[in-house]
């Protein structure tokens, strides 16, 4: 028995390994995702066909690798213009390479080891009693009905399907008591959810009292801001109160004469006192620099510009920062949240759940389905071949379908 599959650069697969249970396994997935190219990589296992479809593209070689059972290791590996196989015993150590493989195409010593050979009858017909492809899916029944009966009379293949189709029944009996066990973890997951049905008061408690811990924190921010306007309200009143006074004084007060007009004299007072503050300023920065050397070089003051600038911007901060701190001294400490780790893992539990659930359901409806496709193929195609081509009796679907083989009077 096959116990792993590898595929290195084979088709679609840069490297995918396969872990095979015993008994029947299942590939499932979305078309053009590989599924067929494994059944392909045993068929070239098994029997080396000589094109080379099967490399991948951009690699030199396509390698398809299974351990059988005792620890044997048989390799096929496919070149451009040759294939070989690799066999490695048990424990490792070097492998021996049949490169050679003249027109059989398969080592005798391979095909011993892989027991994937197909199944010759005396009339020099063989069957591939292992692998299937999409074109054939019912074993034998598009075949003409002389090379059913030289199966069914030459080999023990039929004891084994029976067998496979009691371990199916057998499997889709486990599936169901899953199922209904299942069905009863549901049960049980929405009766603890009962249990929690206050959780959505809780949870509008808590966002609640989180909205009011938000506008208590915005007010907070908010008082710096009043206390500064209340200030300058204050400087205003006081303003306010010593202009009344003065209106007070001045209100007594007789109105003056009117000035003659002195424009031109003014503004000739004006630029003379211009230019006197001018004389006196240019003799004493003549005074003060006659004994001064030249002046240095002045430097950048970029860097302390920035300084400055960083040191009022963290001054800014650290007033805000102390505000702050003065308006949240007085808040009372937030209430401790509840642990919601419980509730999540519960929660996963239940997803979990109904995901096994509804794999479950639909596995039973595919596998209803195909055995039902399945009996009425074959109680069509016993209906065509009418009597047993060895014993010429009829032919009962019911009695062929329960391991009696539907021999006997019809």
């Amino acid at each position: 028995m096959i116990r792993s599959l590898t595929l290195t650069n084979f088709m679609a697969h840069a490297g995918t390994t396969l872990e095979l249970a015993p008994g029947l396994n299942v590939l499932c997935g979305p078309n053009n995702t590989g599924k067929s190219a494994v059944v392909e990589a045993l068929r070239c296992l098994a029997s080396n066909p000589a094109r080379r479809h099967a490399i991948r593209h951009g690699a030199d070689e396509a390698r398809v690798e299974a351990e059988l059972d005792g620890g044997w290791r048989v390799a096929w590996v496919r070149r451009k213009n040759y294939a070989l196989y690799e066999v490695t015993p048990p424990g490792g150590g070097e492998p021996q390479v049949y490169a050679k493989l003249g027109k059989s195409g398969v080592p005798p010593e391979v095909a011993e080891l892989l027991k994937l050979s197909p199944v010759a009858f005396e009339k020099g017909e063989s069957v591939d009693v292992h692998l299937g492809d999409q074109r054939h899916p019912i074993f034998l029944l598009d075949q003409p009905g002389s090379l059913l009966a030289d199966f069914l009379a030459s080999s023990t293949e039929s004891a084994h399907l029976m067998a496979m189709q009691d371990l199916l029944r057998e499997k889709v009996r486990r599936a169901r008591t899953d199922q209904r066990g299942l069905e009863e973890a549901t049960i049980r997951a929405e009766a603890g959810l009962d249990r929690l049905a206050s959780l959505p008061e809780l949870s509008l408690t808590l966002e609640s009292l989180r909205i009011e811990g938000r506008g208590i924190k915005d007010k907070a921010e908010a008082a710096p801001a009043l206390e500064g306007l209340l200030g300058r309200v204050a400087t205003l009143s006081a303003q306010a109160g010593s202009l009344g006074i003065r209106v007070e004084v001045l209100a007594g007060l007789e109105v003056p004469p009117a000035p003659a007009p002195s424009a031109l004299l003014s503004e000739r007072l004006a630029a003379m006192d211009i230019l006197r503050a001018r004389t006196a300023s240019a003799r004493a920065t003549s005074s003060r620099l006659a004994p001064l050397a030249a002046p240095p070089e002045i430097s950048s003051a970029g860097p302390l510009r920035l300084a400055l600038q960083d040191v009022r911007r963290l001054s800014a901060l650290k007033d805000k920062a102390a505000a702050r701190r003065r308006a949240l001294s007085a808040l009372a400490e937030p209430p401790a949240a509840a642990d919601p780790t419980p509730l999540s893992g519960l929660l996963d539990s239940m997803l979990a759940l109904s995901e096994r659930i509804a794999k479950g359901r639909d596995w039973l409806a595919g596998r209803d389905k195909a055995l039902e496709e399945l009996g009425g193929t074959i109680a069509g195609r016993l209906a065509e071949v009418g009597e047993c081509p060895l014993c010429g009796s009829g032919l009962d679907a019911g009695r062929f379908l329960k391991k009696a083989g539907g021999h006997g009077p019809a």
